[in-house]
């Protein structure tokens, strides 16, 4: 498998929460480089600009899997849910652990940080303040209708100091707004992430455990935005590794089937969370909404540099062999064994799952919808005999595997 930066694939996820709402688009990419530019002022180290700047990139990770309102961020409001939660998507990965506790922070004044009930190092609590005022500048400056001026904005910030923000942070602001480079560096949309930040991370690859390990974290944030779809990625990821093992792919393309499982549906954080729990059958342009969460998929996907072949079995996972699936039409030729095997779980796994307007499937008639696609030319005659022939044990273990994706849920929701 090809080498992915560490960079990438957090730019590549702090893009796609830009599919959620127009109101955040390119939220997360100013203000990550905003960090970045006043990190110097403060002569942080490589460790900590990076922390701070990850956590930039993912500061409202939460929001997303809360279903939580970003449009016209009010100033007076308690946001302070949202960065719990996103700590709760974060914290589990060695990567990200600190820079889950500066999101967990984000929203919280300072004079509350400065009583530091959870004992937590001080460097956290200072860089998650940093966040906060960097948050702050970009929405005051580009969300909702009260929109300022620098010089304006500089105004307002120093009012705060030592009550909402430290007086340290605000000076490091000051310090690096004063200069015109500071703007036009957030205004930049066309330069390259890495253009912009890679000398703070440098060429850091994951490890393809962690990368594992990443890609369960997003399909959390992608399934945990509704009851109805909790467990279902991590439910395909693994029926799509036991097919793949059944139909003599070797260990590492069962690792990538894993990957490309579990980020199938990054493109559905376009979809309206009203669409993914109607208790009604879509209607013909609804289902034209959900359809476009596969072009989100290859958009989102594609533009990491390492995931091209995981980004093709995960984006054609509604095509189908007869020509007639979407997002292009593709045919059985232009089809791998990768893109048919994750078509196959995605489908059963789908129909097997309860719905807002339908009870899942029992093993039966599970079986004859399978047989019917299959006839119909739809999706591969071979996988579904696969299938079929170890149909009981297949069952157990995705059953299995979304018990425990159910528990996370629940926990994830829990307060």
């Amino acid at each position: 498998m090809k080498d992915v930066y560490l960079l990438d694939l957090i730019n590549g996820i702090s893009n796609a929460l830009d599919y959620v709402s127009t109101a955040v688009t390119g939220h997360h990419r100013r203000v990550g480089i905003a960090c970045a530019t006043v990190a110097p002022t403060l002569g942080l180290s490589k460790t900590d600009a990076a922390d701070l700047i990850m956590a930039a990139l993912l500061h409202d990770i939460g929001a997303f899997s809360l279903n939580f309102s970003l449009d016209g961020l009010n100033f007076d409001a308690d946001l302070t849910e949202h960065a719990s939660m996103g700590f709760k998507l974060l914290e589990g990965h060695p990567l990200l652990n600190r820079s889950a506790y500066l999101v967990k922070y984000h929203h919280t004044p300072w004079r509350e940080l400065l009583k530091n009930p959870d004992k937590v190092d001080k460097d956290i609590l200072f860089f998650s303040n940093l966040l906060n005022l960097m948050d702050r500048v970009d929405v005051l400056s580009k969300i909702g209708t009260n929109i300022f001026s620098p010089h304006k904005l500089r105004e307002i910030i120093s009012g705060y100091s030592d009550t909402i923000y430290s007086e340290r942070a605000i000076a490091a602001f000051m310090e690096a707004s004063s200069k015109q480079e500071f703007w036009d560096r957030i205004e930049d949309t066309e330069t390259p992430i890495r253009e912009l930040l890679g000398e703070t991370f440098g060429d850091q690859s994951i490890p393809e455990e962690q990368l594992l390990h990443f890609s369960r974290f997003f399909s959390h944030i992608i399934d945990f935005r509704s009851r109805h779809t909790a467990t279902h990625s991590l439910g395909v990821a693994e029926m799509a590794v036991e097919l793949a093992r059944l139909a003599g792919m070797d260990a590492a393309d069962q690792r990538r089937i894993r990957l490309a499982g579990n980020l199938h549906d990054i493109g559905k954080l376009a979809v309206p969370v009203t669409l993914l729990d109607k208790p009604a059958p879509l209607t013909h342009k609804e289902f034209e909404t959900v359809q476009y969460h596969a072009h989100v998929c290859e958009q989102v996907l594609h533009s990491i540099p390492g995931m091209e072949d995981i980004a093709v079995w995960a984006c054609q996972h509604h095509e189908r062999l007869n020509g007639k699936g979407y997002p292009h039409g593709r045919r059985g030729s232009e089809l791998s064994l990768g893109s048919r095997i994750l078509a196959v779980a995605d489908v059963y796994t789908a129909i097997t799952e309860d719905r807002p307007y339908r009870d899942g499937m029992i093993p039966q008639e599970a079986k004859e919808v399978l047989t019917t696609l299959a006839k119909s030319g739809d999706l591969d005659q071979d996988i579904i005999h696969l299938l079929f022939e170890n149909y009981e044990n297949l069952d157990i273990i995705r059953s299995l595997v979304q018990a425990r994706a159910l528990d996370d849920f629940k926990r994830f929701r829990s307060h």
